[in-house]
C-alpha cells in the first residue's frame, strides 16, 4: 500500500497494546502460537506515533503534531513517521 499524506490511519481491532514506562508492547492476538512471534515493542518515538494514530488524524497532522512534541522542524521526522507508519501497515498493526 502506498501512504500519501492525507491517509487517514487507525490501529487494528487484532492488535492488544501495553504502556509500560514510556514504551509500547504490541502483540497481535493470534490464530495459533506460531503468530507469537509477531510482538513489537515500540521505543519512545514509536509510542508517540501509536498514541496518535487514532483513526481520526491523517499522517500529515501525526507527523506535525510529533514535530512539536520532539521539537524538530526537520525531514528526518517525517521520513521516520512515514517509515514507521509503513512498517505497522505491512505488520497489519495499522489499516487504511
Amino acid at each position: 500500500m502506498h501512504l500519501i499524506m492525507d491517509t487517514v490511519v487507525r490501529k487494528s481491532e487484532n492488535i492488544v497494546s501495553r504502556k509500560i514506562a514510556d514504551e509500547y508492547i504490541l502483540v497481535p492476538i493470534v490464530a495459533s502460537a506460531a503468530d507469537v512471534e509477531s510482538i513489537f515493542n515500540l521505543n519512545e518515538t514509536g509510542a508517540a506515533v501509536w498514541e496518535k494514530i487514532d483513526g481520526k488524524k491523517s499522517i500529515r497532522y501525526i507527523i506535525e503534531e510529533i514535530k512539536k512534541e520532539f521539537e524538530d522542524e526537520g525531514n528526518q521526522i517525517e521520513n521516520d513517521v512515514i517509515s514507521f507508519i509503513g512498517e505497522m501497515t505491512e505488520a497489519r498493526l495499522v489499516e487504511a
